[in-house]
């Protein structure tokens, strides 16, 4: 689109100041490459879903009941917004205690996926989040970003726990 724009404004250009000064190339004598010589784009990757991520996962771990958001039930109000995930899903692991179910379903009780639009905001959010965790051992959770998708895990995990959740994550998005 910007080459066809440039190449807009140069015939523009070209037609209005054929009228000044002596020259005599005319405006139509000017090559001009047509639209259909424009390379045709490549399309780019579409991102994985926070679903399929956990579907993915589940393969592999202790993963019961999820709950995916939408942007009318996200109570962080941020799904869909400008720079903030366009899909999340919060589960359970089986082998935590929880009374928790549907949109109840906490970090705490399993884990989380977010999924971004940019890795520009993906970023942003992994920032953001690690700020909260680590500013009180209220807010602790474990965290891993590969590229535009955000792993959070309940800090009921033993390290290692937390690595596999890392490991199969990384394997999912990959």
């Amino acid at each position: 689109m910007k080459k066809s724009l440039c190449i807009g404004i140069f015939v523009l250009f070209a037609f209005m100041f054929s009228g000044c000064g002596t020259s005599t190339t005319s405006a139509s004598s000017a090559s001009v490459p047509t639209a259909t010589n424009a390379p045709t784009p490549t399309p780019t990757a579409v991102p994985k879903t926070a679903d399929q991520i956990v579907q993915a996962l589940k393969q592999s771990l202790p993963i019961g009941d999820s709950f995916s958001y939408t942007a009318d039930n996200d109570p962080n109000h941020l799904l869909g917004r400008p720079g903030q995930y366009i899909s999340k899903v919060n589960w359970i692991d089986t082998t935590l205690t929880t009374t928790n179910t549907g949109a109840d379903i906490s970090v705490g009780d399993g884990g989380s996926i977010e999924t971004f639009a940019s890795l520009t905001d993906a970023n942003a959010r992994f920032t953001y989040i690690q700020g909260i965790s680590r500013s009180s051992a209220l807010f602790a959770e474990y965290e891993y970003q590969e590229g535009p998708y955000i792993l959070r895990v309940s800090k009921a995990f033993t390290p290692d726990q937390a690595q596999a959740y890392d490991a199969a994550f990384k394997k999912a998005v990959g």
